[in-house]
């Protein structure tokens, strides 16, 4: 993709806000080796890549009670929060932080990934995007009319046991507190929807009836055209008469 020469310029300028010393200089995920790394981040070395990139590009500068960090330490205490639901001793220790410190750099980093999510994230609309994404989905599984994959996504977190109750709404069935997204995917990998932060014990159904995409698919905002669910699986194709298939 082509990008007018102000755009690249923009970007040269902010990546420049960053200082020279971070230029060139070794990135911090060089000191794992490829296993090491999808144990502590579970995501690839060209995926971590691509993160930390991205958000170097929007990140100048990050208040911290200790001094700054470069983007890359930051981005590894975030990825390694996000993959554990708690941050490492080893990862805390090799950055020079406290848990206390590494809340407030996890809500930085956040935040900047999040602003990020319109560039990423997009549901197909028109008709011409709807049939394309149809196409490709036929053309791998057979099923017509389909615009994505539906399926939870859960986040593993730390939930205090003491509080009984809520800590049991956090439990999901596969044994582990978290926080469970409504993802859809296309047939690429591509990311059409996220929504529905719930409590791990969310059910599947119940999220997607109660969520924006659930709701549209409902009134029939979307013509013709399917969403294949994944885990509790069920293909809803919404007409007069709705139709849920479990398998």
């Amino acid at each position: 993709m082509a990008f007018a020469l102000p755009v690249w310029l923009a970007v040269q300028e902010e990546l420049l806000g960053q200082g020279e010393a971070e230029n060139g200089a070794p990135s911090c995920f060089e000191d794992f080796d490829d296993e090491a790394l999808f144990q502590m981040f579970h995501l690839t070395r060209p995926c971590i890549a691509f993160i930390t990139d991205a958000v170097r590009i929007r990140m100048k500068k990050v208040a911290l009670k200790k001094p700054a960090l470069s983007v890359d330490s930051m981005v590894m205490v975030t990825l390694n929060y996000y993959a554990h639901g708690a941050s490492s001793a080893a990862i805390l220790k090799g950055v020079g932080l406290t848990q206390k410190d590494c809340q407030s750099l996890v809500g930085t980093v956040s935040g900047v990934i999040a602003g990020m999510s319109d560039q990423f994230i997009s549901f197909p609309l028109i008709r011409e995007a709807k049939a394309n994404v149809a196409f490709k989905v036929k053309r791998f599984c057979g099923i017509p009319n389909v615009l994505g994959v539906l399926a939870p996504a859960h986040f593993k977190i730390r939930a205090s046991p003491y509080e009984k109750d809520t800590f049991r709404s956090f439990v999901n069935t596969l044994g582990y507190t978290s926080v469970v997204s409504q993802i859809i995917c296309d047939s690429d990998g591509n990311i059409l929807s996220v929504e529905k932060c719930c409590v791990g014990s969310t059910f599947e159904q119940e999220m997607w009836e109660s969520s924006f995409k659930g709701r549209e698919m409902e009134e029939e905002l979307h013509g013709p055209y399917w969403v294949i669910g994944k885990i509790y699986i069920y293909m809803l194709k919404v007409n007069k008469h709705r139709n849920t298939l479990y398998t």
